[in-house]
Parts: C-alpha cells; structure tokens; sequence
C-alpha cells in the first residue's frame, strides 16, 4: 500500500502542475468596449540614477487619443543631502511616477 501510494501522490500534483500551465484566454464580452492600454514608466539611466517620464511624452499621448486614466509613484528614491553636519544627513525622498493611458481599440484583431 504504501508503495503505491507515493507515486500514486506524484502523478496527481503532476496532473494539478499540468493543468495550472494551461492557457485560459478571456473572451470579450461581445458589444463590451475594446480598450487597449500604454503605460509610461520612469527610465533608470544609470543604476539607482533615475530619469523623470518628459512631459513631451504625456502631450504625445493625449495627442494620439490616449486617455491618462492613473498616476502612481513607481521608484521611491531615498538621499541624503545636505551640509556637513555633526551627525546624519537630512533624509530627502523622491518618487518617480508612472503614468497610464487608456483608450478605445481602433479596430479589432482577431
């Protein structure tokens, strides 16, 4: 019994793995609003050296129809500046956001 029950265990959490790797496609509802998606993230130009999405970017995409739909902070970047103290640096925090767009699908690949 109790060599059967190992292999028995194994071929069933093989069948469960097998199973989670297939694809499950979601169908549009039919007549429901085809959206496509953009985002713009922050670009990080050196390691731990970040550079700001330009604002020319954002003009661009409301100038192609994209609606700006969210605005979260992406890189939370922590420094220390200031003078030379007795002690610590001032902690100073940046956040560098990332911007996301919606809009309707011009036309529908299927």
């Amino acid at each position: 019994m109790k060599r059967i029950l190992a292999p028995a265990l194994l071929i069933m959490a093989l069948a469960a793995i097998l199973l989670a790797q297939r694809d499950f496609r979601l169908t549009e509802v039919p007549g429901g609003p085809g959206l496509e998606v953009k985002a713009l993230f922050p670009r990080e130009v050196t390691p731990a050296m970040y550079k700001q999405v330009e604002p020319n970017e954002i003009a661009m995409a409301a100038q192609q129809g994209w609606e700006l739909v969210s605005v979260m902070p992406y890189v939370y970047k922590n420094e220390e500046r200031g003078p030379e103290l007795h002690g610590p640096k001032p902690m100073v925090t940046q956040t560098y956001p990332a911007y996301f767009f919606k809009r309707a699908r011009a036309s529908r690949k299927e």
